[in-house]
């Protein structure tokens, strides 16, 4: 049965079974939702399916947004009838980072696809994705994952499926795996006790040292994870402030160790 082996997402791919066995699906679609909860699994399992197997299927954007000449090969392959299977697909991930010129070069493809191709993108954000390819595609949207669906999928691969971890994944199984990977979780820890502490002043330049052997992303993975230990304890609007600063000095090549200075200075008011 398709997405058997899918967890979540009961009402997405229930009705993604239906338009499949009714031959409706579209030949655009666009599936949306929070990072790390399934969404590229979702479309690989599915267009495998309907083109006859995953060797007529590509997968862009993984590691970074696509770019214009990676686009019009793409095309180029999508365009090419099929020699096997039931036709074509391109799934390209992170759409809602692509560059204006790789955007465009899209349109043509979505406007006019063959009667044997699928293109599916996949991104974060329906809002960042330009209208003019928006508008030409249907659109899926995904939630967050339950708790237990982490916890259940953490150990279906055979690790720990720590409480803090799953927690502060905010219902995606992509940020509970890399959680596990960093200090990140136990670095929060020391940070909430830090804040605790009447000698904090003290162990300011300490924690920041430890905080600066972070790469950038594994830091803007810390911000995106303690912004959920804030909020759930009743953030305010000048700590909203100071979680998106960080992110973005961060963003902007920001040294971590020089971020966190000066969100502990912001933050406590040293």
């Amino acid at each position: 049965m398709l997405f058997n082996s899918i967890v979540g997402h009961s009402r997405q791919l229930n009705l993604i079974r239906n338009l499949v066995e009714e031959r409706r699906f579209p030949r655009s679609s666009l599936f949306v939702g929070p990072e790390g909860v399934g969404k590229r699994t979702v479309a690989e399992e599915l267009f495998s399916h309907l083109c006859g197997g995953s060797f007529n299927v590509r997968v862009l954007g993984v590691e970074k947004p696509v770019t214009v000449d990676e686009v019009r090969e793409a095309s180029a392959w999508l365009f090419t009838k099929p020699t096997s299977g039931s036709g074509k697909a391109v799934i390209i991930d992170r759409a809602d980072e692509m560059r204006g010129e790789a955007a465009n070069a899209l349109l043509k493809t979505l406007e006019e696809p063959p009667d044997y191709a699928y293109l599916c993108l996949i991104g974060k954000s329906e809002e960042a994705v330009i209208p003019t390819i928006r508008s030409r595609c249907r659109t899926f949207r995904f939630s967050p994952l339950t708790d237990s669906s982490v916890s259940y999928l953490l150990e279906k691969m055979g690790l720990t499926a720590d409480k803090r971890v799953v927690k502060l994944s905010r219902g995606s199984i992509g940020v509970a795996l890399k959680l596990l990977e960093t200090p990140v979780v136990d670095l929060i820890d020391e940070l909430a006790a830090l804040f605790k502490d009447k000698e904090r002043l003290k162990k300011v330049v300490s924690f920041s040292e430890k905080f600066g052997k972070l790469s950038r992303d594994e830091a803007l993975l810390f911000f995106d994870a303690f912004e959920a230990v804030v909020f759930e304890k009743g953030g305010t609007p000048r700590w909203e402030e100071a979680i998106n600063k960080a992110r973005y000095y961060l963003k902007f090549y920001g040294k971590p160790r020089s971020v966190m200075e000066w969100f502990l200075i912001s933050v406590l008011g040293l």
